[in-house]
């Protein structure tokens, strides 16, 4: 009953975060560039439920290993393997975990890894392909460069009823970069980018990206944001001595003379930026990464309006409601039989 609670509790707990992301993004509905928040919850470890006196029978080697029916798929270095009857040993920091279902790779070491890093476990113990290509056959076989290193360890079940979870979490938070839709504004200082990429700007913490270009001249005749941050060119900022007009390479003209190009990047991976308010994103600290050049196409007198579907919005706002209304009543219960355990089971 307690576990119950637990469960329920972070389902709760998770709902709760959900709806603070989902509040936050209808706010944004109407705020040009802004890019939606996705919340990703994960499961706490699962534990097999067995009979009493059940658990695991000795591990499967040798040709018994081919009972379990091994079956796997390669896709580029990920190597997924699934096994019907029997479960696979993985070591994590929290003991031996065992799946139905691995993904590993082989890390710089040569080891066979999870993409998390945790070992698979062979007959003989970790598993070292020497960096080789590699292949598993039906038996669990694990061959590297075509020679047998080891055998995938396989344990059988005696008597599991299942798996039992111990609830859910959110795991974190992802932005979703989908482009908004742009819209027509007449404005001289609105640009907006089709495809991908980000204008760049300076701030006092340094170099940020951003997609909004609701930009304005200040009293020097620099092209800012809002915010008052700078706009950067590639060979500085752009200053600007009487009306703009920007084609779609992001050169800057003021009364027919060139006075820039708009500095505009782009990212291999979006994983690496983070939000930080107004608009703007950052590399990750502790990160390496290096903005590269886009191909976007920039439409003067445009903005990209957000990507926040407010109907979509308000659905996933009133399945959370009915999910965090079902947990408050699975506590509710789970109260009530601890109660009764207590105050009636107990005087018997």
């Amino acid at each position: 009953m307690i576990r119950g609670l637990y469960i329920s509790a972070s389902s709760a707990v998770a709902e709760t975060k959900r709806i603070d992301i989902i509040a936050n993004n209808m706010a944004n509905a109407n705020t040009a560039g802004y890019k939606k928040d996705l919340m990703l919850t994960g499961n706490f470890p699962e534990i097999l439920i067995s009979k009493i006196k059940g658990g695991f029978d000795k591990d499967l080697h040798g040709g018994g290993a081919s009972e379990s029916g091994v079956s796997g798929i390669k896709e580029g270095e990920l190597f997924t393997a699934g096994t019907a009857s029997g479960f696979f040993n993985v070591e994590t920091p929290l003991g031996i975990s065992k799946s139905r279902t691995i993904g590993f790779k082989v890390n710089e070491e040569g080891f066979l890894v999870t993409p998390q890093g945790n070992y698979i476990l062979g007959q003989k113990g970790y598993i070292n392909t020497g960096g080789a290509d590699v292949t598993v056959d039906e038996t669990g076989q694990v061959f590297a460069g075509g020679t047998a290193v080891d055998r995938l360890k396989v344990s059988r079940p005696l008597n599991v009823l299942g798996h039992l979870s111990y609830g859910i979490h959110s795991s974190e938070v992802k932005v979703n970069f989908e482009q908004g839709q742009l819209y027509p504004t007449g404005g001289s200082f609105d640009l907006a980018l089709r495809g991908s990429g980000f204008f760049c700007i300076e701030t006092p913490e340094g170099e940020r990206y951003m997609r909004s270009g609701d930009f304005e001249k200040d009293g020097s005749g620099c092209l800012v944001t809002k915010e008052g941050h700078k706009v950067l060119g590639e060979d500085g900022y752009i200053i600007l001595e009487g009306p703009m007009t920007v084609n779609e390479k992001g050169e800057v003209y003021s009364d027919t003379h060139s006075v820039g190009k708009l500095k505009l990047v782009d990212f291999d991976d979006y994983n690496v930026l983070r939000k930080e308010g107004n608009g703007l994103f950052r590399i990750e600290e502790g990160i390496e990464a290096e903005p590269v050049t886009t191909a976007g196409i920039v439409q003067q007198g445009f903005l990209e309006s957000s990507n926040v579907n407010s109907v979509k919005e308000m659905v996933g706002m009133i399945t959370m409601l009915r999910t965090y209304e079902a947990n408050q009543k699975m506590i509710k219960i789970h109260d009530d039989l601890i109660g009764k355990a207590v105050n009636e089971i107990g005087r018997v």
